[in-house]
């Protein structure tokens, strides 16, 4: 391996361990990032919704851009940097503060100063386990509090709220209220502030923006300008420079003019838009409700041009085909949509909502396909952060490079995936009584208490039945490991269906929970990590080599292991692909397809020799691990030895609580 090559794997590490907290020598890169010190960034625009709060707090060195150019406005904060945004934004005395203790902020962290201020302050709080977890997210009703403690906010018992996410068994209800009363919020939509949501940098400096001017405190003097118009209103018509609403006629700032044009005018034609005017000119869109419908024979299409949108996207209209788009907010497909919705190299980073949502106002003029059995949801080469379904009857499919990172299911839906695709986690909430999964799935839980079937052909690494309900599992797919918590539960195995794994609960016999247990008895390869005694054991009977009679020899304490590590690491995102047992070598090859990658392998796979059950001990590198090391130690130790390694075969040993010892060399490749 090429020294260059090395040195460029111990720099990712080093950024990959300041994402996990693990150690501090990574420190210098976690403030490299943000260095512009000017007030004008590309991303941040003066007819940007966070403008005026982004250049008063860049103009008194609050707040920095990024060696780009750009701000980010909508990328999610660390709790350490909106300590330090916050911190700084007080005024309060960085310096001279009593040291809180935490174990993952020493003395020499970038931000120790800002953090220690504050929670001497009595603004924040660390976590029970004396950390404070700088490199996490930080969610809109902690900020609530922080805004509310910061700048002495009277408290205001929860009363006037119109955000149906908030009621007053909530711990953070009065912070919000606070907010609201004091003009610093108006939420995420008129009805939700969205308190679970991790806030974005603009959000932070819109809110602490707008803390200051409640309560007087002294900034320097910004040019007052008129406030912009709210306004909600159907699409009309498009011209070169002007959009036309039911309401009134606007002036298109130049960032629009590629989506509010005549190619997409068709798909456009009808929608409901939320938008704010200024002096004649549309300065901000926060909503889209897409109402127009194609044809089986021509589908509606809306190109994004590769434009951000900073709002929440509907699409309640049949045969759209969105494409080349990012959303910041929701996408919602809604209940009109009857047939099919292709949506193609889009990114959403807010919720994907699958729904039986009705159209906001009247119907568009456009055509309404006929209603078919089932709509048809593709997905083609995406990124989704939780996909949410709650229609019956409606196939959703992924295809070529989409990634999706959860999916909830609370309807009776098919879930379709291209081979090279690996849902990491699904979850099946009530609703939903028959569930298809044509897909490969990392972690599948059912929550549900309804009478639930689930089938398909996906592999499965993990199914977890958390609730006391008939659950019939009938894939033709592999379930490497199959748990039931409740004794009270009734699962059914489909004649088909191969579980590697079996996990019962305490003092539960596998026939007290598998229905018809004796004809299913042969599907099950272990139960709780050891041979199931009650499996048909068959060898192939002698003669001139054919088929039937005679016993299957159980699989070998080296092949369960191996099966359990490959469902802990699908669990994990990571693909056999990536990770390759070669079978009978006691190989496994890592693919370097990125030196930053090949970290997040390297440490993934030590964690999963490490998790896996009936494990006793693993050695790699010089360094101990077993199940009850710290995941942050497993971590640390394990970069370590790859950086130790450099890039050479790594030596892994395994010993089994049985006494078997396991020896694999892992080679970068």
């Amino acid at each position: 391996m090429k020294k260059n090559t090395y040195q460029k794997l111990f720099r990712a590490t080093l950024a990959t361990t300041v994402a996990t907290g693990a150690f501090v020598a990574a420190v210098p890169t976690f403030t490299q990032a943000e260095v512009t010190k000017g007030t004008s960034f590309s991303d941040v625009k003066d007819t940007h919704q966070f403008y005026e709060a982004i250049k008063s707090l860049t103009s008194r060195g609050v707040i920095n851009g990024y060696e780009d150019g750009t701000y980010k406005p909508g990328q999610q904060i660390s709790r350490a940097h909106a300590a330090k945004i916050m911190a700084l934004a007080l005024g309060l005395d960085t310096k001279n503060v009593v040291d809180p203790g935490f174990k993952d902020v020493k003395k020499d962290h970038p931000y120790y100063g800002h953090i220690a201020a504050l929670v001497n302050a009595g603004i924040i709080k660390g976590y029970e386990d004396k950390t404070f977890k700088p490199t996490g997210n930080l969610t809109r009703a902690h900020v609530a509090q922080m805004l509310v403690l910061g700048y002495e906010l009277e408290e205001n018992k929860l009363s006037n709220l119109p955000f149906k996410d908030v009621n007053n068994k909530q711990w953070f209800a009065n912070y919000i209220q606070t907010l609201f009363s004091n003009k610093i919020t108006s939420g995420t939509t008129a009805t939700t502030f969205s308190p679970n949501t991790f806030v974005t940098r603009g959000q932070v400096a819109s809110f602490i923006f707008k803390s200051e001017a409640a309560t007087k405190v002294e900034t320097p003097e910004v040019p007052e300008v008129p406030e912009a118009q709210q306004k909600e209103s159907t699409l009309v018509n498009i011209t070169a420079d002007k959009v036309e609403f039911a309401e009134g006629t606007y002036t298109l700032p130049a960032i629009l003019k590629d989506v509010f044009s005549d190619s997409n005018l068709e798909a456009l034609k009808g929608a409901v838009v939320k938008y704010s005017v200024k002096d004649g000119t549309i300065v901000g869109i926060s909503s889209i409700e897409i109402k127009a419908s194609g044809t089986a024979e021509k589908h509606l299409t809306l190109d994004g041009k590769g434009l951000t949108f900073p709002g929440n996207l509907t699409i309640n209209g049949d045969y759209v085909h969105l494409k080349n788009l990012t959303i910041k907010g929701d996408l919602e497909i809604g209940k009109e949509v009857k047939s099919s919705v292709t949506v193609e190299k889009v990114t959403i980073e807010g919720k994907t909502i699958v729904s039986d949502k009705t159209a906001s106002t009247a119907k568009a003029s456009y055509s309404i396909a006929a209603e078919t059995a089932a709509a048809d949801i593709i997905f083609i080469d995406s990124t989704m952060a939780s996909v949410v379904v709650t229609k019956d009857g409606v196939l959703i499919e992924y295809k070529g490079t989409t990634k999706v990172s959860e999916l909830i299911i609370s309807a009776n839906v098919t879930i379709k995936a291209d081979a090279g695709i690996t849902i990491p986690k699904v979850t099946i909430n009530a609703g939903a009584t028959a569930v298809t999964i044509d897909a490969n799935v990392g972690n599948l839980t059912v929550n549900s208490t309804d009478k639930l079937t689930i089938a398909g052909t996906g592999n499965i690494a993990e199914v977890t039945i958390e609730s006391a309900n008939e659950v019939k599992l009938d894939t033709t797919g592999k379930v490497d490991k199959l748990e039931i918590k409740s004794k009270d539960a009734k699962i059914s195995l489909g004649d088909k269906t191969k579980v590697a794994n079996l996990v019962l609960p305490e003092g539960v016999a596998a026939k007290d929970l598998i229905q018809d247990y004796d004809k299913v008895k042969g599907n099950i390869e272990q139960i709780g990590g050891t041979t199931n005694p009650d499996a048909p054991v068959v060898t192939p009977s002698p003669g001139n080599g054919g088929g039937g009679g005679g016993t299957v020899t159980p699989p070998s304490a080296e092949a369960v292991f191996e099966s359990a590590v490959q469902a802990k690491l699908a669990a994990a995102g990571i693909s056999s692909e990536i990770v390759q047992f070669l079978p009978n070598t006691n190989t496994v090859n890592v693919k370097m397809t990125d030196s930053e990658l090949l970290a997040i392998n390297g440490t993934g796979l030590i964690t999963a020799f490490t998790g896996v059950a009936g494990v006793d001990k693993v050695t790699a590198g010089g360094y101990e691990f077993t199940n009850v090391t710290p995941p942050s130690e497993i971590k640390s130790n394990a970069l370590s030895a790859i950086i130790n390694s450099q890039l050479n075969d790594l030596v892994v040993t395994v010993k089994l609580s049985g006494g078997e010892v396991l020896t694999y060399t892992v080679k970068f490749i």
